[in-house]
Formats: structure tokens, sequence, C-alpha cells
């Protein structure tokens, strides 16, 4: 049957014949599959996704991803079911599917109302597929031997995203609006900045603090330590590169909890690692490129002169464009694929249309409404407030704390950036939003104490010794 179809439809019978390899892949290596879907989602742009796939750039059909994503589902489908599930895995699966539900009705809202179906569908893969990856992730962590695999790909998805990183920098990979990867020309409100590198840029802080949990659970040792470190060097010189201040901020703040969260003993160690990293390629990047710090020490002092920024001020009055937009309909949203028109005038830009808006949280309540947003907000915060020690060791427990803090650090950027628009990062959340609701042990109770027996309503005194 495939020599015939190869015969008469070559490229329908390649695309099943991936379509089984894929789903054997989902059911027989399930960690593998699904450090395949975090590299297609948060390493491969999407922009290179689309060129490659099978309609060609600018079609309607699946991507790479969409096909590791849609086998996962079908996999969790038939797993799921069986898997005895605790309050918090109860509780993901739960707001997750009640929000999936709830982004279907969204892109019937924008395809109803005429719009794009390309951007309809961009947006419906960013949420509903992004967070249908917890699913998926949870059907995977469900074996304890999986877990051990699952970080293996974390490592080298450290290291080929840092790597990704250094190497547009390196290469002078150039920007242009069609793409969303490469160095963006020039650094504002710095003297001499090269560029900013944008391939890549939400998911070096998540690099950076599960690099850093993973150092300071202390059970790393030989290669293990060497690559994490590596994957730690090459990230923190990405996220420098990036010259995006929000960043910075939410990379530090995460790598300070999971340093304050990792115990007494622990936490030295852990600081004195990621002290020498840090100072290491600071020395190596002062030798190679001294200029670079000086841009970087330009930029992060910029922050005080936000009465001039340009970004500052552009993100205020497009922020009033989509609240208009959410006053038309706040609850529910206005739908996928809904857009604004504006320009600035100060800056001599013409007005445009478009479906971007830099503040995340309002981007989120502009396409899914108060309820959509409160749902996913909502699980959000659950997840980084579980507490618990995670079955499994203190690798485990580590990592757990790294999701935890990364997701704070996601929230933290969406304060300027839309972190939920993209693909880049929105399967990644789902990854976390599983690795966070790993169970704990049970706390141990005390046992109740046992009432003394009385003779005549007398206690006995206790003997001596």
């Amino acid at each position: 049957m495939l020599g015939v179809a190869v015969a008469h439809r070559p490229g329908l019978a390649a695309g099943a014949l991936v379509l089984v390899l894929v789903t054997l892949l989902a059911f027989r290596a399930p960690a593998t599959h699904l450090t395949l879907l975090l590299f297609f989602t948060a390493i491969v742009p999407y922009s290179i996704e689309n060129r490659y796939s099978p309609g060609g750039a600018g079609s309607v059909g699946l991507l790479p991803s969409d096909v590791l994503l849609l086998t996962g589902l079908l996999r969790t489908a038939v797993v799921l079911p069986y898997m005895r599930l605790d309050r918090r895995r109860m509780t993901v699966v739960g707001l997750v599917l009640l929000f999936i539900a709830i982004s279907c009705f969204q892109a019937f809202q924008g395809i109803h109302a005429g719009r794009s179906l390309s951007d309809v569908g961009d947006e419906f893969r960013a949420l509903g597929g992004g967070f249908a990856t917890a699913l998926i992730a949870l059907a995977v962590l469900q074996d304890p031997a999986a877990h051990r695999r699952v970080l293996r790909g974390l490592l080298v998805l450290g290291i080929a995203l840092g790597a990704w990183g250094v190497g547009q920098w390196v290469l002078h990979v150039p920007f242009s609006a069609a793409e969303d990867y490469g160095v963006r020309s020039g650094v504002s409100l710095t003297s001499g900045g090269r560029g900013q590198i944008q391939g890549g840029l939400f998911s070096f802080p998540v690099a950076v603090i599960l690099a850093s949990a993973a150092l300071a659970s202390g059970r790393l040792r030989g290669l293990d330590r060497r690559l994490v470190l590596l994957a730690l060097g090459l990230n923190v010189a990405s996220l420098l590169l990036t010259f995006e201040r929000t960043f910075w901020v939410a990379a530090a703040v995460g790598v300070l909890i999971v340093a304050l969260r990792s115990g007494r003993a622990r936490r030295a160690r852990a600081l004195m690692w990621i002290t020498a990293c840090a100072a290491t390629g600071l020395v190596v990047l002062s030798a190679v490129a001294p200029g670079t710090l000086k841009t970087a020490e330009q930029r992060l002092f910029s922050i005080g002169s936000y009465q001039v920024d340009n970004s500052v001020r552009y993100r205020t009055v497009e922020s009033g464009f989509v609240l208009d937009k959410i006053r038309e309909s706040p609850w529910i949203g206005t739908g996928l694929g809904d857009s604004i028109y504006w320009g600035q005038p100060w800056t001599q830009t013409k007005p445009t249309t478009q479906t971007y808006t830099h503040v995340g949280y309002l981007w989120l309540v502009w396409r899914e409404g108060i309820i959509g947003a409160v749902v996913i907000l909502a699980l959000m915060a659950m997840a980084i407030l579980w507490p618990g020690r995670a079955v499994g060791g203190g690798l485990i427990s580590a990592m757990r704390v790294g999701a935890q803090s990364s997701l704070l650090a996601l929230l933290i950027v969406n304060l300027t950036f839309p972190a939920f628009q993209g693909t880049q990062i929105t399967y990644v959340m789902g990854f976390l939003l599983a690795y966070a609701a790993t169970p704990v042990l049970a706390r141990a109770r005390a046992p109740a104490p046992v009432p003394a027996r009385t003779l005549g309503g007398l206690r006995p005194t206790p003997a001596a010794g």
C-alpha cells in the first residue's frame, strides 16, 4: 500500500509515513517526543518552521510542532484516564481543559468576525496548544523513570538554546520585521550598542533559572555538572546580549528565589557556582568585546530615565488603544485575531494595523476576556505557590523549585512583553506548570496522644527511669 501511494501521491505518502513514525515515538519514547516538541517551539523560530511546512510559507497548515503536539495529545488521551491524579494534577488538568475550551470559543469569535485565519490560527496555536503541553507533560512525568530522561532532554535543550543565542551574535544574523530571530540593530539609551538578540528571547531567563536550580541541588557530579555550567554560561551571555532590562530583572528574581529555597547548605554552594560562572562570563566578554559591557551598564542604569524613554511612551499610548478594545467586551473578550490601528507621531511613525501589544496581561484580557485570563493566571499563581518537597529526590525537588521560579519570572516579563502571544514560550509555560505539579512527599502527621489509663479517676505516677 505504501509503494502504491508513493507512486501516485508521493507527498501524501511521505506525510503519512512521518505521522506514523511520530505517533510511534509519542507512545514508545514519550520523553524524547516531549523534548522535540519543546525544541521546535522554544528554539526553532516560527518563521523557519512555517517556511518548511508542507504548504510553504504563509500557508494555513500543520507545522512540525503541530504534528508533535497532536500526537502527544493522542497519547495523553489514552494514558490520562488511567492515571491516579492527586489534587494538584487534577487542578492542572481541569483548569487547562477549561482554558482550552475558552480559547476555542475565542477562535470561533475571531473566525466569525472575518479576521485573518492565519492570525487566528497562530494565536490559538500559542494559547490552546501551548498550555495543552501541560497535559502531555503530566502524562510523561507520571512514569518516575521518565524524569531522568526529561531532565537529560532539558540539558540538551539548554545548551542548544544558549548556543543559538550566542551564534546569532557571533554570526551577525540580521533581523527583519518578517523574521522572529536575529540581531536587531541598535540599543536605545546607549552610546554605541551594536544590537539586541531576538531569537530565543523569552527562553533565556528560564534556562538560566533551571540551570541554577540544578546546580543548587548538589546532586550533579563530573560531566553532568560541567554540561550544566556550560548551559548556564551560554544562556547568561545570550540573556545579557538581549539588552532587555525586564528579562534581566526577571532572571535575577528567579535565581534569587532558587537560592533562598535551596536550604542553608546548598544555598551557599548554589551562590558560589552562579557567581563563579557569571564572573567567568564577564571576564571572557570583557576580553572579547569590552564595548558590550559598557552598553549593558548604560542599558541597566537607563531604568531611571523612564521620563525620556521612548519604549515607555509608546507602550503607554499603545496600551490606551488596547484598553479601548477591552472595554468593548471586558468579560468574554473580543476573540482571536483582533487588531488595533495606531501610530507614533512623535517619531514620525505612520499608523499601522497590528495584533501585537507589549503588555502581556492586556493582550491576554483583550483576547480571552477577564474570565479566560483569570483561569490561566490563577493556575499559574497556584503552581508558583504550591509548597512541598517533590517525590523522587533532591534533583527533582530542585527542578520543581526552578519551574516555579521560572513561572514567576515569566509573569514579570509579561509586564512589558506579551509572553502569552507567541509560541516561543507558551509551550514552555505548559511544561513548567506540569513540573510544578509534580507529586510531593506527604506531610508527616504527629501521632494522636494516647489517653493514660486511670484507676478510680486517679492518673498513675510514672515509674522511675
